[in-house]
């Protein structure tokens, strides 16, 4: 006759795996969280600069000025609508429609600071 020998696994063996793959997932939903906000950052650096480029492409249309006076006039200059950040978009960026100031976010902060960050 043949044994009956059973290949389950034993509890603590089933513990230390489930303790593994714990491990593991919390590590990648860590790493991906953080890519995620790291990408938030970078639309909104895109957006703020097509606002900038914008503001430069308007100034050179309109030589002497040094305020944007009509926001209607320089929403044109945009395609798609003014650029907002992924992360508040109910909220245009500050000095989006000053021509002396760059613009920057409540959130992340000014083109410099997110140039900068790694």
């Amino acid at each position: 006759m043949k044994s009956q020998h059973s290949a389950s696994m034993t509890l603590p063996e089933l513990l230390v795996v489930v303790a593994i793959v714990a491990t593991i997932s919390g590590a990648v939903t860590f790493a991906v969280a953080n890519a995620y906000k790291k990408q938030q950052g970078k639309s909104c650096l895109t957006n703020m600069l097509m606002v900038e480029a914008a503001k430069d492409e308007f100034a050179r249309d309109h030589p002497g000025l040094t305020q944007i006076t009509d926001d209607a006039e320089f929403r044109k200059y945009f395609r798609f609508g003014v650029p907002r950040c992924p992360v508040n978009p109910k909220e245009e960026y500050h000095d989006w429609n000053s021509l002396g100031v760059h613009a920057s976010c409540r959130v992340h902060g000014t083109i410099e600071a997110l140039q900068a960050s790694p």
